[in-house]
């Protein structure tokens, strides 16, 4: 694809006779393609050498790009004519408002004074901060990449003893990053300058990563954590000769420089420089632009500003709100568990409790008990003294000194008085839990009714609940709070629905707003299909929001979408992890996993049976819209929810729960036949659906084939496909008799290849 520039950009020329397809303005109006906007600051004095070097690396890529100059108003450049920066730069005034899917900042003759003394110092730091919120991804070079580390990190260059000159062998500190990809273990990179950044000041910094170094030029490449910084001490960019224009240059001022490193063959300064570091620089820039910027900035470039760029969590988390289940809070033995994992880690300041689940001596989850309590006075009585007699067994093996009597007396006086109904017995479980385990922790207990608010039509008071956590607990250095429950204003207690332990502690996380939200549960994470279907499934190390919000939709059991949306809300990450397995990283939700690279293509299969097929057939029903509005209203008005629908030029396929058509079949086909003058209507009833959900559905098309191909192998026939344009999901629909076939199939297709 070509790389679209201003019309008469002396570059044009240049990169035409190099056979470099270059666009010009007046050719790219007829393009109905979306390009990727590059905003080029060059502070470099040889204004036109650098235009050419980086424009034809950005060119050397699949992707239409559209280059903008940009200059420092506040500097006047003495190497280039005036018509030249008047023809082709823009000031920051002219590009302030726009935005931009990644920006380069290049190098700049000014390394000897410090970033203060350089005259667009004030400027380029508003240029920078500007940056973060209307550039998708910036890349910094050499005095640009040491500039913006100051700036944005607070890390200052070091002066060297000598100038760094020539091309350096380098090699990889992290090996399975993106940027890199396709780079051989060692390759060459040229280099000129006076100035360099320590190592250890970088790794002090938690949201950096060294990529790259050299042990004779130190640092080359650092990114931030989020993938939106790219920071490059070297020249990559460099021609074969610019190298020696600096070398003859520093000869003729007198400066008597040394022969620039690995250039000249035998350091001899009469031969012709050796070009080495040519097609690291083109994957290089190929690299950042497709997996730094194009898989990822948005497709309305007007969406950067408001975009969720918050990629990853830092490595460290300074503040994490951990939940846990009530699979990991059975018995004493699992609450060890819990206090060891929240000692693990000093971060764990707030932590949100489940009721107990079932445990081997206690077969009955104790919310369950507690709903069961409800049906006789008998019956309360005895699920009253078991639930008490379970918690006393727990404290009795921790040694806590803690009466559990006082709070079980007050539950059954308030309960049986009539001042309370089921819903505010259901929800002690886990007020009766929290209580437990902060004396167990040493931790303070706050009550989730004073916190979680909803209002008196049953729904969550969001702003309210925000303003109440963050009041509260900036209060308490740490604590625990019983989930799944909150109260009305007037402080008579509301629950969520079952699992509504998870909302809670995503509730907090986003109101105190933390780094890290951790779930804590029975499995290692979320697993790439039901383990029902396929024993030992694999775990998915990291998912999306969006991916997560599809496989919720399709009917997999995952974390229910208000657990999710306070969380996504601010871009705080969710961990599943393990409490029986805690070193395993369990599965990250994050808003964007472009700067995960994982072994598997998918994210999800799921699927369920029990769904029908109405055909209904009338000749050339596809020019006729009226008819498909029809047959939909009809389905309306039974209150049938249409699944999915499939049409050809003579048929129109409706999938329907089977469920809803057991008893009005005969009469729904009567209507139809009536009311749209079909010339026939039929049914199967033995239907199955599938999705598989996966962030590169739509760009990779090898994903969707092997899917076919796995169920062409176990000679599954495919009933119906449905997979929209940009949708992370595909769903197949097969007959209810291959449906584990057909799971099990997808799933070793995907799981064999990626793992092997």
């Amino acid at each position: 694809m070509p790389i679209k520039v201003p019309n008469n950009l002396p570059a044009v020329d240049a990169l035409t006779k190099e056979n470099v397809f270059v666009m010009t303005d007046s050719r790219a109006m007829t393009q109905d393609i979306r390009p990727l906007h590059i905003l080029l600051l060059n502070l470099m004095p040889t204004k036109i050498d650098t235009e050419t070097q980086l424009t034809r690396l950005l060119g050397n890529t699949p992707l239409q790009i559209e280059l903008e100059l940009l200059q420092m108003s506040s500097h006047d450049s003495h190497n280039i004519s005036e018509d030249h920066m008047i023809a082709f730069y823009k000031t920051f005034d002219a590009v302030k408002d726009n935005n931009y899917d990644g920006m380069i900042i290049t190098g700049a003759p000014v390394e000897m004074m410090e970033f203060e003394e350089v005259d667009y110092w004030e400027e380029l730091c508003e240029i920078m901060g500007w940056a973060e919120k209307h550039v998708h991804s910036t890349f910094f070079i050499c005095w640009g990449a040491q500039a913006g580390l100051y700036y944005h990190y607070g890390i200052q260059k070091k002066l060297l003893p000598k100038k760094l000159s020539g091309v350096y062998k380098h090699h990889l500190d992290y090996k399975n990053g993106m940027l890199f990809r396709g780079f051989d273990d060692e390759f060459y990179v040229p280099h000129s300058r006076n100035t360099t950044v320590d190592r250890a000041d970088i790794e002090a910094v938690p949201e950096l990563k060294i990529i790259s170094s050299s042990e004779e030029a130190g640092v080359y490449c650092v990114k931030s954590e989020d993938d939106r910084k790219i920071f490059v001490m070297g020249h990559s960019e460099y021609d074969a000769d610019t190298l020696l224009k600096e070398y003859v240059r520093d000869v003729k001022a007198g400066i008597n420089p040394e022969i620039p490193v690995n250039y000249f063959p035998d350091d001899d300064d009469t031969k012709e420089p050796l070009v080495r570091w040519r097609s690291c620089a083109n994957l290089l820039y190929s690299n950042w632009l497709n997996y730094f910027v194009y898989q990822s900035t948005p497709y309305d470039i007007k969406e950067i500003s408001q975009i969720d760029l918050a990629l990853v969590p830092r490595k460290q988390a300074e503040l994490t709100v951990a939940k846990f289940g009530g699979s990991s809070l059975a018995d004493a033995g699992q609450f060890r568990k819990v206090k060891a994992i929240i000692e693990a880690d000093d971060a764990r300041r707030y932590v949100v409790v489940s009721a107990p689940g079932k445990s081997a001596e206690y077969p009955v989850k104790m919310t369950d008990l507690l709903i069961g309590s409800t049906g006789s006075p008998r019956k309360f009585t005895e699920n009253m003294d078991m639930i008490e007699q379970r918690f006393q067994d727990i404290i009795d093996e921790l040694g806590i000194d803690f009466d559990i009597s006082e709070p079980m007396n007050e539950i059954r006086s308030r309960y049986r008085s009539g001042m309370t109904s089921g819903v505010y017995l259901s929800s002690r479980g886990e007020y009766l839990c929290a209580k437990v385990i902060a004396e167990y922790l040493g931790y303070d207990f706050i009550d989730a009714a004073d916190m979680i608010i909803f209002d008196y039509e049953g729904k969550l008071d969001k702003e309210t609940t925000r303003e109440r956590i963050a009041g509260i607990l900036k209060n308490h250095e740490r604590a625990v709070i019983p989930g799944f429950y909150g109260a009305y204003a007037n402080g008579v207690i509301h629950t969520f629905t079952r699992g509504g332990s998870d909302i809670t502690g995503s509730l907090i996380a986003d109101a105190i707003g933390a780094d890290l939200y951790e779930n804590w549960t029975d499995v290692p994470g979320m697993l790439l299909t039901d383990p029902k279907l396929v024993e030992n499934a694999l775990p998915v190390p990291v998912i999306t929001y969006k991916e997560l919000r599809e496989l919720s939709l399709r009917g997999a059991s995952v974390l229910h979408e208000d657990a999710v949306a306070p969380a996504r809300r601010t871009r705080i990450p969710i961990n599943i992890r393990s409490t029986n397995e805690p070193d395993a990283p369990g599965t990250l939700i994050v808003s964007s996993a472009d700067s995960y690279q994982s072994m598997l293509d998918i994210s999800g299969i799921t699927g369920q049976t029990g769904y029908a097929c109405i055909t209904i057939v009338k000749e050339k029903q596809n020019e006729n819209p009226g008819f498909r509005t029809k047959i939909i209203e009809i389905f309306d008005r039974h209150k049938i929810k249409v699944y999915n629908q499939q049409s050809s030029v003579d048929m129109l396929n409706i999938i329907v729960d089977d469920k809803y058509l057991q008893t009005r079949y005969d009469m729904l086909k009567k209507e139809i036949m009536d009311e749209t003058s079909a010339s026939g209507v039929s049914v199967n009833n033995e239907l199955a659906v599938i999705s598989v959900v996966g962030r590169n559905m739509s760009s990779s098309p090898e994903i969707g084939m092997k899917v076919f191909d796995a169920l062409t192998k176990e000679k599954i026939n495919v009933v119906f496909v449905d997979h929209a344009a940009g949708s992370p999901g595909m769903t197949v629909g097969v007959d209810e008799h291959d449906f584990e076939f057909a799971v099990i199939a997808i799933y070793r297709e995907f799981s064999v290849m990626s793992i092997s």
